[in-house]
């Protein structure tokens, strides 16, 4: 109740805010700004309020109708606005210069923030909002963009919006940035027959209510990657207009920018047959070990996305090897205490053999094979029997700490190694609908691939924890452990479903006939319910949380008592140490 008295206050600010600027009071403004910690975001919700009253003809509010409906609606948002703020900024200030001051301060705190604040969800083509966002702010402290990219200088350029534009001309202009630099025809969106079909059916319900509710939660409270507030749409619970040819063009990007597939199209469909249900139905799951289609695509977005990647785990790869003495301790730290570990944990290994106690499961073999091997017998050797996956959230959240969460990665890894426990690494992000599970290596191989670990969009996290279960499937070991690195923060874009209990035999999850946001409580209670799941069918789940980053609360709901919290990268030895010693010590139990 506190939460959403606190986002219902926060939301009626930001509005008094708008309408301010705006000169104009009762209207509901389709985006509203707000700070890292949830503030109303005093600039740029006078920015809104100012282009309100400055451009507020329907030819602008026509193109972002056509924007909501596109499948780039979050970055075509942002861009929109870079080029808004200038030219609202330029007609205003000529009636209030105080003005400027404001935008001085809101680019300093820009700059000041952007590495002591945590990143929150954003798609993964926001990267390209955030350095335009840095460029804009660069420009007002009078200094260079600092773009290296030319097609993004030039792309910034053409946003420097002039305060002297009316609204038909701002239009036209915005317009025709986004078509020439996003390929995206607002007219042939805006003219389409089922769109119009759909416009006529939403006008016809308007009529038939007394009024209009919102509700809290119908807002996005997000923020940029620097921690500063950013212009965001309401959620609405609407859909993209999509068809088949819609699912192909998201498939071949996910593709493209994750790399192909690990399973043929028919075992794809089983796969989401099995898993995408209930509270994911309509989702997707998709399984890459990152190998790349032989063809380099030649669309901008999908190329940028890519170098991004391919430059991020250059960054991994230096970032661990300036701090290598320190990361080479921490493997022989951890090694040491997860050897001490497993001497509690004597677990002969079984092996086939010609002699010894019968296998009936294998008699297969005898018969069809003629393997004699159909005994079991033990190795002299002591080897454990339980296998160990390591889960990486790979959202925008985790964006600031790619490098440090790649370097935890390989500890982690490389140390189950030295002792001889199979492990395996995967990442997970959600991405238009799709749920991306990247694996950096299977039980037998290297985990140098680790390093290439990179974050971008959303985290639908219990649709992921379905992923993990089906890619520990795959362990020829007995028993096994899921070690989740992540912010316990779970927030994507496509909502749970509308229908009772959603879908959940004897209602396990709060029953709603409304479609609720896939974040907050309803994100948190989703995960807990994937997580008592796993646990129930016999794996040891745990969590690490990096820094400041992550909700405890949320992690206690999730995990209980089985998460750690590093706050200084010299824990994370004896923490995560300390944790796996108790599960293990669980298995043997």
């Amino acid at each position: 109740m506190e939460s959403y008295e606190q986002n219902r206050s926060a939301r009626q600010r930001a509005l008094n805010l708008v309408w301010t600027a705006a000169g104009e009071y009762g209207f509901e403004p389709d985006f509203l700004a707000f700070t890292q910690d949830g503030k109303p975001d005093f600039y740029m919700n006078s920015v809104i309020g100012y282009v309100r009253k400055w451009y507020g003809g329907e030819e602008l509010s026509g193109l972002f109708d056509a924007v909501g409906l596109s499948l780039m609606r979050e970055t075509l948002d942002g861009v929109l606005w870079i080029g808004l703020e200038n030219c609202a900024y330029e007609r205003e200030v000529r009636e209030r210069p105080v003005l400027s001051e404001l935008r001085l301060s809101c680019a300093e705190q820009f700059f000041d923030q952007q590495f002591s604040k945590s990143r929150q969800q954003w798609m993964a083509q926001n990267s390209l909002v955030y350095a335009l966002q840095a460029a804009r702010w660069n420009t007002v402290l009078g200094r260079a963009p600092g773009l290296v990219n030319p097609w993004e200088r030039r792309l910034f350029n053409e946003l420097s919006f002039s305060g002297n534009l009316n609204s038909r001309q701002l239009a036209e202009q915005a317009a025709r940035v986004l078509r020439t630099y996003f390929r995206f025809d607002a007219d042939r969106t805006v003219h389409s027959p089922l769109l119009k079909l759909k416009n006529a059916l939403a006008a016809y319900a308007s009529r038939a209510l007394p009024s209009r509710v919102i509700r809290s939660e119908d807002l996005t409270f997000a923020r940029d990657t620097s921690g500063n507030g950013i212009v965001t749409a309401r959620r609405t619970g609407k859909k993209s207009l999509s068809g088949p040819a819609d699912e192909a063009e998201n498939l071949a990007y996910i593709e493209n920018c994750f790399g192909l597939p690990m399973y043929g199209r028919e075992d794809s469909s089983k796969i989401e047959q099995l898993l995408c249900t209930d509270r994911h139905e309509g989702m997707h799951l998709y399984f890459t070990d990152g190998e790349h289609p032989a063809s380099a695509s030649s669309d901008p977005l999908i190329l940028r996305a890519v170098q991004g990647a391919q430059a991020q785990a250059a960054q991994n790869r230096l970032h661990y090897r300036d701090n290598r003495h320190f990361y080479q301790n921490s493997i022989r730290r951890l090694s040491s205490r997860i050897q001490n570990a497993m001497l509690v944990y004597p677990q002969p290994l079984k092996v086939r053999s010609r002699t010894g106690q019968l296998f009936p499961s294998e008699m297969w073999r005898a018969v069809y094979l003629n393997d004699e091997r159909v005994f079991s017998d033990v190795f002299r050797e002591e080897r454990p029997d339980f296998s160990v996956d390591l889960m990486l959230d790979a959202s925008a959240s985790r964006l600031q700490s790619q490098e440090i969460i790649a370097a935890q990665a390989y500890v982690i890894a490389q140390s189950l190694r030295e002792c001889r426990i199979p492990v395996q690494v995967f990442s997970f992000l959600s991405l238009r609908g799709y749920t991306v599970m990247r694996r950096f290596c299977g039980y037998s191989d290297s985990t140098d691939s680790v390093f290439d670990y990179f974050a971008a969009g959303w985290n639908r996290d219990g649709l992921a924890l379905r992923g993990a279960g089906y890619l520990m499937s795959t362990s020829r070991a007995e028993k096994r452990i899921l070690i989740v690195l992540t912010d316990a923060s779970p927030n994507d874009d496509r909502k749970l479903p509308p229908a009772p209990g959603n879908g959940r035999p004897n209602g396990q999850l709060s029953g709603h006939l409304l479609s609720r946001d896939y974040s907050g409580d309803a994100g948190v209670e989703d995960t807990a319910e994937e997580v008592r799941r796993l646990r129930k069918s016999g794996t040891q789940v745990m969590a690490i949380l990096n820094g400041s980053d992550g909700d405890t609360r949320a992690a206690r709901k999730i995990y209980g008592n089985d998460f750690v919290r590093i706050e200084d990268i010299k824990q994370m030895a004896g923490a995560v140490g300390a944790l796996l010693q108790k599960k293990i010590a669980d298995l043997s139990g």
